[in-house]
């Protein structure tokens, strides 16, 4: 029997997913065989906010938004089901992430997800993005509908929670004093945070720097407060952080780890991968996030490091990454 071939429009997208403006990342889908594969596209125009969130005259699609419309289409290969359409669907993990070119305004995103396997409410899949036919991004991702993985959940033994990875981080982080490397951690808010970040209104997600050695590491938090304009558009029964912009707090965290030094802040920069993206636990408005960052090396302007991230101790956000600084490399290129 061959599979159903079904399109949606921005209605039909609605009605199988919770994501609303200004969070809804795909235009259309263009083919869905439901439990097996989606295809769709997101085009991208300077209108939109989060172009006007960065002081930059080449403005850029961010690559935790491409991250977003890969997952947004993934989504659609199981809710679109009968089951499971309509449901609270919740990032859990991603992996093998890479942004492999420059995405601008007046580009179109042509993304194709395929489901690999559906049980207890956990999807497993992976997306690729093109632009012109040109790979722009891709990942591996699971993803959880709580309403059926909770009453999984339910039947397993229950844990309670473990603050050992907290701790460590602390202690990780407190071993730069011991040796000897310069700590910054006084009077170190909003206006020394845009001293080194190109960010800004609406996408600066750090509100305080606790602890800084530049070149090294940094521990900084972030409050999320119902104000904040995302909360409306993402699950308002039951509000929560969408995973994407967890992904962006903490890779702010990790770029102020060497943005922060003098001959390096205010640079532009771009994400070129994510490994073992973890998102533990559900953020929600009252909370405070707590990030540590660590620069594990830095070189002729790529850096590679690690960030963990905590709610009241409790592990939340984790993930390696690679970074670069725009244009840096261009230096050490061999001359003609």
């Amino acid at each position: 029997m061959e599979d159903k071939i079904i399109s949606f429009g921005i209605p039909g997208i609605m009605s199988c997913q919770q994501n609303r403006f200004p969070m809804l990342f795909i235009d259309k889908i263009t083919e869905c065989a439901p439990l097996k594969y989606a295809k769709g596209y997101k085009l991208f125009s300077y209108n939109e906010w989060y172009f006007h969130g960065y002081e930059t005259s080449s403005p850029k699609v961010w690559n935790v938004i491409q991250v977003e419309a890969m997952s947004q289409v993934f989504l659609m290969t199981f809710l679109s089901s009968e089951n499971s359409k309509g449901k609270v669907a919740m990032s859990n993990k991603f992996n093998k992430v890479q942004f492999l070119r420059k995405i601008e305004p007046g580009d179109k995103l042509e993304l194709e997800a395929t489901l690999d396997s559906y049980r207890h409410g956990i999807a497993k899949g992976s997306v690729i993005g093109y632009v012109d036919g040109e790979k722009a991004c891709s990942m591996d991702c699971i993803i959880i509908v709580p309403d059926f993985f909770e009453k999984f959940q339910h039947a397993l033994p229950q844990r309670e929670i473990d603050r050992t990875n907290y701790n460590q981080s602390v202690q990780e982080f407190e071993s730069f004093k011991e040796n000897n490397f310069e700590l910054y951690n006084t009077d170190f808010g909003i206006e020394k945070i845009r001293e080194c970040l190109l960010n800004k209104y609406p996408w600066l997600f750090l509100d305080k720097v606790k602890g800084i050695y530049p070149g090294k590491s940094v521990r900084v938090i972030k409050n999320f407060t119902y104000n904040e304009h995302f909360f409306p558009a993402h699950f308002p029964e039951d509000p929560s952080v969408p995973g994407f912009l967890q992904i962006e707090t903490c890779m702010q965290a990790f770029l102020l780890t060497f943005l922060s030094l003098d001959d390096y802040k205010k640079r532009e920069t771009a994400d070129r991968s994510l490994m073992n993206v973890q998102l533990k636990r559900k953020i929600i408005p009252g909370e405070t996030l707590e990030i540590f960052a660590f620069l594990d090396r830095f070189s002729r302007g790529v850096a590679k490091g690690r960030v963990e991230s905590y709610v009241d101790g409790e592990q939340a956000i984790s993930f390696e990454v690679t970074a670069i600084v725009v244009g840096e490399l261009d230096i050490f290129k061999p001359k003609n």
